[in-house]
């Protein structure tokens, strides 16, 4: 992703900042290598207790290196502040996340800490059947064509969702995705997004994703799947090829250290998050 040079230079300026329960999710590290641009960082804690002291924190040391602060938002779950140096301005959120994931945060050299690729996309599956942003559409393009084909990131955000099916979570995607030209317009994008073209692509990903779906028992909702130390989208004829991995609390590597080996060496090739 292109990131602006402030949102660069803010993110290795805070992260040392960074921990295993202090870390940047979102659109920022999801999108760094993509055409489009976020418009802020968001810093996620485990703890709601941690919401302050990592914005009071991160706050000071901006100031300490010239950027000028204006808070927008000073409250227990979230903090919100507008930072400026040299013309340049980004917007920083500090607020309390789920623990509830797949993987443990990993460590990044520009970010500090971030949220294992496979939870940034089940997180951004959550946001486009939980909200209507034309945002939310552009990222699900870059989960099914960077990170994992989007029947399988439906399949295992299911067992984030309470409540929701597999085919639940299509169906409310498709109904909150109705979306204006002037929608993707307002996308920063470099270059500029298509958004016919977009939409195109989003249905024909959808109709994909629901016929894995409708191929996959029930009792396995919520699950991915693992095979030679990548989390891939199974064949459902077949998945007793695959090595399931479950969410749970700050989540967890698979059990066998070659396969835990193999899937850092493959994310630490990848050209993005």
């Amino acid at each position: 992703m292109p990131l602006s040079k402030i949102q660069t230079d803010v993110l290795r300026l805070l992260a040392a900042h960074r921990d295993p329960e202090s870390y940047v999710r979102g659109s920022t590290p999801l999108n760094r290598d993509t055409p489009r641009y976020s418009a802020d960082i968001d810093v996620f804690h485990d703890r709601e207790e941690r919401v302050a002291q990592a914005a009071e924190l991160d706050g000071g040391l901006l100031e300490e290196h010239g950027y000028t602060l204006r808070w927008l938002r000073r409250e227990p779950a979230i903090y919100a502040v507008l930072a400026e140096r040299a013309s340049e301005a980004t917007k920083l959120e500090w607020v309390a996340d789920s623990d509830f994931r797949f993987f443990p945060t990993i460590r990044d050299e520009t970010f500090g800490y971030i949220l294992h690729p496979i939870d940034l996309a089940t997180n951004k599956v959550s946001a486009a059947y939980g909200r209507r942003e034309p945002r939310d559409i552009v990222d699900l393009l870059t989960v099914h064509e960077h990170i994992l084909p989007l029947g399988a990131v439906v399949w295992a955000s299911a067992g984030k969702a309470l409540g929701f099916t597999p085919e639940g979570i299509i169906n409310e995607i498709r109904r909150m995705a109705r979306y204006t030209d002037a929608d993707f317009r307002r996308i920063a994008s470099d270059p500029p997004l298509d958004p016919a073209a977009t939409m195109m692509r989003l249905r024909e990903i959808l109709g994909e994703a629901e016929a894995f779906v409708a191929r996959m028992p029930t009792e396995k909702a919520g699950l991915l799947f693992l095979k030679d130390g990548h989390v891939v989208q199974p064949d459902p004829g077949c998945l007793h090829d695959y090595q399931t991995h479950a969410g749970q609390t700050r989540g967890h590597w698979p059990a066998s250290g070659e396969i835990t080996a193999a899937m850092f060496e493959h994310y630490r090739k990848q050209p993005g998050p």
